[in-house]
Protein backbone atom coordinates (compact mmCIF):
# COMPACT_ATOMS: atom_id res chain seq x y z
CA UNK A 1 0.00 0.00 0.00
CA UNK A 2 1.17 3.63 -1.02
CA UNK A 3 1.76 6.17 1.69
CA UNK A 4 -0.08 9.17 1.03
CA UNK A 5 1.53 12.51 0.80
CA UNK A 6 0.93 14.48 3.99
CA UNK A 7 -0.01 18.42 3.36
CA UNK A 8 -1.92 20.90 4.63
CA UNK A 9 -4.02 21.55 1.61
CA UNK A 10 -4.34 20.30 -2.15
CA UNK A 11 -5.13 23.04 -5.04
CA UNK A 12 -7.08 21.81 -7.90
CA UNK A 13 -7.19 24.38 -11.14
CA UNK A 14 -8.72 22.93 -14.66
CA UNK A 15 -7.35 24.78 -17.51
CA UNK A 16 -7.66 24.50 -21.38
CA UNK A 17 -4.96 25.75 -24.00
CA UNK A 18 -5.13 29.01 -24.39
CA UNK A 19 -5.82 29.40 -20.89
CA UNK A 20 -1.93 28.60 -20.16
CA UNK A 21 -0.05 31.73 -19.44
CA UNK A 22 -2.87 32.54 -17.16
CA UNK A 23 -2.81 29.37 -15.44
CA UNK A 24 1.38 29.79 -14.85
CA UNK A 25 1.07 33.10 -13.20
CA UNK A 26 -1.59 31.78 -10.94
CA UNK A 27 0.45 28.86 -10.33
CA UNK A 28 3.04 31.50 -9.63
CA UNK A 29 0.82 33.62 -7.23
CA UNK A 30 -0.03 30.33 -5.17
CA UNK A 31 4.23 29.22 -4.85
CA UNK A 32 4.94 33.01 -3.71
CA UNK A 33 1.80 33.15 -1.23
CA UNK A 34 0.73 29.92 0.54
CA UNK A 35 3.29 29.12 3.01
CA UNK A 36 1.26 26.23 4.20
CA UNK A 37 2.41 22.60 2.50
CA UNK A 38 0.10 22.33 -0.26
CA UNK A 39 0.25 19.90 -3.66
CA UNK A 40 -1.62 21.57 -6.87
CA UNK A 41 -3.53 19.32 -9.41
CA UNK A 42 -3.82 20.82 -12.27
CA UNK A 43 -6.41 19.06 -15.23
CA UNK A 44 -6.25 19.78 -18.55
CA UNK A 45 -9.78 19.57 -20.57
CA UNK A 46 -8.34 17.38 -23.59
CA UNK A 47 -6.79 20.17 -25.09
CA UNK A 48 -5.00 19.98 -28.94
CA UNK A 49 -1.11 19.05 -28.72
CA UNK A 50 1.09 19.15 -25.55
CA UNK A 51 -0.26 21.50 -23.69
CA UNK A 52 -0.36 19.23 -20.40
CA UNK A 53 3.49 17.77 -21.12
CA UNK A 54 4.22 21.91 -21.04
CA UNK A 55 3.18 22.38 -18.42
CA UNK A 56 4.72 19.34 -16.21
CA UNK A 57 8.29 20.67 -17.81
CA UNK A 58 7.63 24.58 -16.82
CA UNK A 59 6.41 23.15 -13.39
CA UNK A 60 7.56 19.96 -12.43
CA UNK A 61 6.57 20.01 -8.48
CA UNK A 62 2.72 19.69 -9.39
CA UNK A 63 0.70 16.90 -10.90
CA UNK A 64 -0.77 17.37 -14.53
CA UNK A 65 -3.90 15.39 -15.36
CA UNK A 66 -5.59 14.95 -18.85
CA UNK A 67 -9.30 14.64 -19.54
CA UNK A 68 -9.59 11.87 -22.07
CA UNK A 69 -12.35 13.47 -23.61
CA UNK A 70 -13.34 17.27 -23.53
CA UNK A 71 -15.90 17.65 -20.74
CA UNK A 72 -15.73 21.71 -20.93
CA UNK A 73 -17.26 23.56 -18.45
CA UNK A 74 -20.67 23.90 -16.26
CA UNK A 75 -21.88 20.65 -15.41
CA UNK A 76 -18.53 19.42 -17.20
CA UNK A 77 -16.23 20.92 -14.73
CA UNK A 78 -18.31 18.39 -12.11
CA UNK A 79 -16.47 15.51 -14.26
CA UNK A 80 -12.87 17.06 -14.66
CA UNK A 81 -13.01 18.12 -10.64
CA UNK A 82 -14.68 14.66 -9.33
CA UNK A 83 -11.43 13.11 -10.95
CA UNK A 84 -8.72 15.32 -9.28
CA UNK A 85 -10.97 14.74 -6.33
CA UNK A 86 -10.26 11.20 -6.14
CA UNK A 87 -6.51 11.92 -7.19
CA UNK A 88 -5.96 13.89 -3.67
CA UNK A 89 -8.33 11.22 -1.74
CA UNK A 90 -5.85 8.28 -3.23
CA UNK A 91 -2.46 9.99 -2.96
CA UNK A 92 -2.59 12.58 -0.33
CA UNK A 93 -3.67 13.12 3.10
CA UNK A 94 -4.71 16.73 3.60
CA UNK A 95 -7.15 18.73 5.36
CA UNK A 96 -8.77 21.01 3.20
CA UNK A 97 -9.21 20.87 -1.41
CA UNK A 98 -9.31 23.85 -3.03
CA UNK A 99 -10.35 24.80 -6.24
CA UNK A 100 -9.06 27.80 -7.83
CA UNK A 101 -9.76 28.91 -11.30
CA UNK A 102 -7.44 30.16 -13.84
CA UNK A 103 -8.80 33.89 -13.77
CA UNK A 104 -8.33 33.68 -9.66
CA UNK A 105 -4.99 34.52 -7.84
CA UNK A 106 -3.63 34.43 -4.81
CA UNK A 107 -2.63 37.76 -3.06
CA UNK A 108 -1.96 37.37 0.07
CA UNK A 109 -0.83 35.33 2.78
CA UNK A 110 -2.61 33.19 5.17
CA UNK A 111 -5.39 31.89 3.60
CA UNK A 112 -5.19 27.56 4.04
CA UNK A 113 -4.28 28.20 7.90
CA UNK A 114 -7.47 30.65 8.14
CA UNK A 115 -9.54 28.09 6.42
CA UNK A 116 -8.38 25.27 8.40
CA UNK A 117 -8.91 27.68 11.68
CA UNK A 118 -12.49 28.32 11.04
CA UNK A 119 -12.82 23.91 9.83
CA UNK A 120 -11.52 23.20 13.37
CA UNK A 121 -14.06 25.43 15.33
CA UNK A 122 -16.66 24.30 12.97
CA UNK A 123 -16.36 20.96 12.82
CA UNK A 124 -19.73 20.41 10.52
CA UNK A 125 -18.51 22.84 7.76
CA UNK A 126 -18.41 21.21 4.29
CA UNK A 127 -17.61 24.19 2.05
CA UNK A 128 -15.92 27.79 2.81
CA UNK A 129 -16.24 30.28 -0.15
CA UNK A 130 -18.76 33.34 -0.92
CA UNK A 131 -22.17 31.93 0.04
CA UNK A 132 -24.88 34.69 1.03
CA UNK A 133 -22.77 37.96 1.21
CA UNK A 134 -19.81 39.42 -0.84
CA UNK A 135 -16.75 40.71 -0.29
CA UNK A 136 -18.22 44.51 -1.30
CA UNK A 137 -21.47 43.41 0.62
CA UNK A 138 -23.91 43.03 -2.14
CA UNK A 139 -26.18 39.75 -0.98
CA UNK A 140 -26.15 37.20 -3.29
CA UNK A 141 -29.36 35.22 -5.20
CA UNK A 142 -29.42 31.55 -5.83
CA UNK A 143 -32.92 31.64 -7.85
CA UNK A 144 -31.72 30.75 -10.64
CA UNK A 145 -30.07 27.64 -9.99
CA UNK A 146 -32.98 26.82 -7.23
CA UNK A 147 -35.21 27.11 -10.87
CA UNK A 148 -32.46 25.02 -12.76
CA UNK A 149 -32.85 22.49 -10.16
CA UNK A 150 -36.80 22.36 -10.11
CA UNK A 151 -36.29 21.82 -14.45
CA UNK A 152 -33.74 19.31 -14.05
CA UNK A 153 -35.34 16.77 -10.85
CA UNK A 154 -38.53 17.23 -12.58
CA UNK A 155 -40.47 14.08 -12.14
CA UNK A 156 -42.36 14.86 -15.91
CA UNK A 157 -38.77 14.93 -17.72
CA UNK A 158 -39.12 11.00 -18.55
CA UNK A 159 -42.20 12.00 -20.56
CA UNK A 160 -39.92 14.29 -22.61
CA UNK A 161 -37.18 11.49 -23.12
CA UNK A 162 -35.09 13.87 -20.70
CA UNK A 163 -33.46 11.93 -17.32
CA UNK A 164 -34.79 13.31 -14.08
CA UNK A 165 -31.56 14.21 -12.24
CA UNK A 166 -30.15 14.78 -8.84
CA UNK A 167 -33.02 12.64 -7.17
CA UNK A 168 -31.39 11.06 -4.75
CA UNK A 169 -28.83 13.49 -3.38
CA UNK A 170 -31.59 16.42 -3.30
CA UNK A 171 -33.47 13.98 -1.40
CA UNK A 172 -31.07 13.45 1.65
CA UNK A 173 -30.03 17.32 0.76
CA UNK A 174 -33.55 18.46 1.24
CA UNK A 175 -33.50 16.35 4.88
CA UNK A 176 -30.76 18.42 5.79
CA UNK A 177 -31.99 21.23 5.31
CA UNK A 178 -31.36 22.10 2.02
CA UNK A 179 -32.44 25.18 0.12
CA UNK A 180 -32.50 24.46 -3.70
CA UNK A 181 -29.83 26.32 -5.48
CA UNK A 182 -27.95 27.75 -2.54
CA UNK A 183 -24.23 27.77 -3.62
CA UNK A 184 -20.60 29.48 -3.09
CA UNK A 185 -19.14 31.27 -6.14
CA UNK A 186 -16.71 28.94 -7.93
CA UNK A 187 -13.95 30.60 -8.72
CA UNK A 188 -12.10 29.74 -5.84
CA UNK A 189 -13.54 27.54 -2.88
CA UNK A 190 -12.89 25.07 -0.22
CA UNK A 191 -13.75 21.49 0.45
CA UNK A 192 -13.27 19.56 3.75
CA UNK A 193 -11.70 16.09 3.54
CA UNK A 194 -14.12 15.01 5.76
CA UNK A 195 -17.21 16.44 3.22
CA UNK A 196 -14.66 15.49 0.14
CA UNK A 197 -14.56 11.86 1.68
CA UNK A 198 -18.29 11.58 2.48
CA UNK A 199 -19.03 12.61 -0.81
CA UNK A 200 -17.07 9.57 -2.78
CA UNK A 201 -18.53 6.78 -0.12
CA UNK A 202 -21.72 7.79 -0.92
CA UNK A 203 -20.71 7.87 -5.14
CA UNK A 204 -21.13 11.66 -5.35
CA UNK A 205 -18.00 11.75 -7.37
CA UNK A 206 -19.08 8.79 -9.42
CA UNK A 207 -21.79 10.49 -11.55
CA UNK A 208 -21.74 9.66 -15.30
CA UNK A 209 -20.56 11.40 -17.79
CA UNK A 210 -22.93 11.18 -20.75
CA UNK A 211 -26.06 11.62 -18.74
CA UNK A 212 -24.61 15.26 -16.55
CA UNK A 213 -22.90 16.48 -19.53
CA UNK A 214 -26.03 16.52 -22.23
CA UNK A 215 -28.36 16.79 -19.54
CA UNK A 216 -27.54 19.27 -17.01
CA UNK A 217 -26.47 23.06 -17.25
CA UNK A 218 -25.80 23.84 -13.75
CA UNK A 219 -22.15 24.62 -12.67
CA UNK A 220 -19.60 22.46 -10.29
CA UNK A 221 -20.04 24.38 -7.61
CA UNK A 222 -23.68 24.10 -7.34
CA UNK A 223 -23.32 20.48 -8.08
CA UNK A 224 -20.87 20.50 -5.09
CA UNK A 225 -22.71 22.21 -2.68
CA UNK A 226 -25.89 20.03 -3.40
CA UNK A 227 -23.68 17.13 -2.40
CA UNK A 228 -21.57 18.69 0.51
CA UNK A 229 -25.58 19.02 2.12
CA UNK A 230 -26.37 15.53 1.22
CA UNK A 231 -23.51 14.17 3.16
CA UNK A 232 -24.54 15.97 6.06
CA UNK A 233 -22.15 19.18 6.02
CA UNK A 234 -22.54 22.74 6.00
CA UNK A 235 -21.81 25.33 3.57
CA UNK A 236 -20.45 28.57 5.29
CA UNK A 237 -19.27 31.91 4.42
CA UNK A 238 -15.50 32.97 3.92
CA UNK A 239 -16.14 36.07 1.46
CA UNK A 240 -18.31 38.11 3.64
CA UNK A 241 -16.46 41.92 3.79
CA UNK A 242 -14.81 41.42 7.32
CA UNK A 243 -12.94 38.23 5.29
CA UNK A 244 -10.63 36.79 3.16
CA UNK A 245 -11.65 36.01 0.39
CA UNK A 246 -12.73 38.48 -2.47
CA UNK A 247 -14.80 36.66 -5.34
CA UNK A 248 -17.54 38.08 -7.61
CA UNK A 249 -18.53 36.11 -10.97
CA UNK A 250 -17.04 37.93 -13.63
CA UNK A 251 -14.79 40.41 -12.45
CA UNK A 252 -13.46 41.63 -9.44
CA UNK A 253 -16.15 42.67 -6.34
CA UNK A 254 -13.25 45.07 -4.96
CA UNK A 255 -11.43 47.33 -6.07
CA UNK A 256 -7.33 46.74 -6.29
CA UNK A 257 -6.02 48.66 -3.55
CA UNK A 258 -9.05 47.52 -1.44
CA UNK A 259 -7.78 44.03 -2.16
CA UNK A 260 -4.74 44.80 -0.48
CA UNK A 261 -5.78 47.23 2.01
CA UNK A 262 -8.25 45.00 3.29
CA UNK A 263 -5.56 41.81 3.59
CA UNK A 264 -7.63 39.79 1.23
CA UNK A 265 -5.53 36.83 0.45
CA UNK A 266 -7.60 35.35 -2.52
CA UNK A 267 -9.58 36.99 -5.22
CA UNK A 268 -11.67 36.54 -8.66
CA UNK A 269 -12.06 37.31 -11.72
CA UNK A 270 -9.05 39.30 -12.56
CA UNK A 271 -10.80 38.90 -16.07
CA UNK A 272 -11.98 42.64 -15.17
CA UNK A 273 -11.73 45.30 -12.51
CA UNK A 274 -13.58 47.16 -10.21
CA UNK A 275 -12.57 50.44 -11.95
CA UNK A 276 -12.33 48.95 -15.59
CA UNK A 277 -8.71 47.44 -15.39
CA UNK A 278 -7.98 44.85 -17.87
CA UNK A 279 -7.08 41.31 -16.95
CA UNK A 280 -3.54 42.23 -18.00
CA UNK A 281 -3.23 45.27 -16.08
CA UNK A 282 -4.66 43.18 -12.66
CA UNK A 283 -1.88 40.75 -13.07
CA UNK A 284 0.62 42.81 -13.53
CA UNK A 285 -0.73 45.12 -10.44
CA UNK A 286 -0.81 42.08 -7.98
CA UNK A 287 2.41 40.29 -9.26
CA UNK A 288 4.60 43.66 -8.52
CA UNK A 289 3.31 43.90 -5.42
CA UNK A 290 4.16 40.05 -4.05
CA UNK A 291 7.52 40.23 -6.21
CA UNK A 292 8.05 43.80 -3.82
CA UNK A 293 6.47 41.35 -0.81
CA UNK A 294 9.43 38.76 -1.64
CA UNK A 295 12.08 41.02 -2.12
CA UNK A 296 11.42 43.86 0.69
CA UNK A 297 13.81 44.21 3.56
CA UNK A 298 12.96 42.27 6.62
Amino acid sequence: MTNKIQVDAVIFIPFIAKEYDMLIDTIDSIECLVKESYHIIAVDDCSDGNIHEKLSSAKPGITVLRNERKNGGRSGLYITMAAACKYALDNFEFSLFMKMDTDALMVGPGLITQAAEYLAQNHNTGILGSYTIRADGKKRSWFKWKMAFLYESCLLRPLFRKTALWKDPLREALNHGYRRGENVLGGAYFISHACLKKMAEKGYLDYKYDIIRSESRIGDEIIYCLFCKASGFEIHDFGKPHQTMAIALDNLPLSKEAVLAGGKTVIHSVKLGKNGESQAELRRFFKNNRCQSVFSPG
